[in-house]
């Protein structure tokens, strides 16, 4: 009988995160008779499981959240991977989501928004929060009127134990309003996660700050249950997570076969999926902003360019060049824009027939809808949602 090589998998699949990266190594693992992946799921890992200990795993890949549970992995004096990054980048192979592609979407996308003012808000001493952090602020810097970052006070640093500053929904909370309310307003907000990202929806909430009108909130992990239980809902960046878990396997297999590996490895995020917590806009124009608020509220109408004019009392040309100056596309281009944003949402984030989402995006019939939208990204809607 061939002998089988025993993974160890210590990944918190309790979250969006740890799920993807899961599936990931599974569809590596699918592809290896010889390997049995012996998983555990719990959060807040801080002890090797006493199962692994004895079990004799011959690797490990792990999301490793302190330097209590990386020393333990490292005593082991097995191949291992770290699919986090908060310890061990001199010691092992580590896979992270790459900062700049984060932050530069998110820019990208505030900017094309209409927004002058962005803040960044994290979880200072939490690695991967300060490194988007400065990926942020380098981006940003010049390209924008004002960027704002929020600063806790040492009381309340977080450390390693970023679960149970989470788990805390006091800590800090007074010092986060304050810091909203001093905001210019609007300001388009990145979050370090999606968790973060609700606290700030909750904060503005309290304070009767509008989101997303005065403040714009996007969070990252594209968490589908937390981003749906914020009022109103999260845009959040989606990571490869997949692509993450998938490599770790694959440099898994290569320390298991001898061969070299790279010890740093950036996997940038996939796309930003967009929910009512960005779902507005900012022009220097009340005319232009006050066009871009009715288009979104009657794009399931089929609201045509002429329509739009004879509702704001305005003809096509003084319009048209508004948008222009202000937006840098037409009122035709706006519109065709809401309608391929929110007809892309709906494919990912529903599981609506194309019927329906052909009459929420106001087009007259699901041919009409493919049509347009394989002229505008080259794929089929079915296509798209498959991938």
């Amino acid at each position: 009988m061939r002998k089988l090589t025993h993974i160890g998998l210590l990944v918190d699949a309790s979250r969006a995160y740890g799920r993807g990266i899961c599936r990931g190594v599974a569809d590596f693992a699918e592809t290896r008779d010889d390997w049995l992946v012996l998983s555990h799921e719990r959060p807040e890992l801080n002890e090797l499981p006493s199962w692994l200990t004895k079990s004799g795993v011959d690797a490990i890949i792990a999301y490793i959240p302190n330097r209590k549970l990386f020393r333990k992995i490292i005593s082991l004096g097995i191949p291992a991977v770290d699919v986090h990054g908060r310890c061990g980048r001199s010691h092992l192979p580590v896979i992270e989501t790459e900062a700049r592609t984060i932050a530069r979407l998110a820019i990208e996308f505030y900017l094309k928004s209409g927004f002058e003012h962005l803040a960044y808000c994290g979880y200072p001493s939490v690695f991967f929060s300060d490194q988007r952090e400065e990926a942020f602020l380098k981006q940003s810097a010049g390209v924008t009127k004002s960027v704002h970052c929020h600063r806790l006070p040492v009381s309340h640093q977080v450390g390693e134990d970023l679960y149970q500053f989470e788990k805390g929904t006091t800590e800090g909370v007074e010092h986060l309003a304050a810091w909203l309310g001093s905001l210019p307003k609007p300001v388009g907000i990145l979050a370090c996660n999606d968790i973060r990202g609700q606290q700030v929806i909750n904060a503005c909430r309290e304070l009767g700050i509008r989101v997303p009108e005065e403040v714009s909130v996007m969070g990252i992990d594209n968490d589908g249950i937390i981003c749906r239980l914020c009022r109103p809902t999260l845009t959040s960046i989606e990571p490869d997570m997949e692509g993450i878990g998938r490599l770790a396997a694959k440099l898994m297999a290569a320390m298991l076969a001898g061969s070299p590996v790279d010890l740093i490895h950036q996997i940038p995020p996939r796309r930003i999926i967009e929910r009512q917590s960005t779902d507005t806009l900012v022009a220097g124009h009340p005319a232009v902003v006050e066009a871009a608020h009715m288009i979104r509220n009657r794009i399931s109408t089929g609201i045509s360019v002429e329509q739009l004019c004879e509702s704001m009392g305005t003809s096509r040309s003084t319009l048209d060049n508004l948008f222009i100056e202000f937006l840098g596309r037409s009122i035709a281009g706006e519109i065709k824009r809401i309608r391929l944003q929110y007809s892309r949402n709906f494919l990912l984030n529903s599981n609506l027939a194309l019927g329906e989402i052909a009459k929420r995006c106001g087009f007259s019939s699901a041919t009409y809808f493919c049509r347009f939208f394989k002229r505008e990204t080259g794929r089929t809607p079915h296509s798209f949602r498959q991938q």
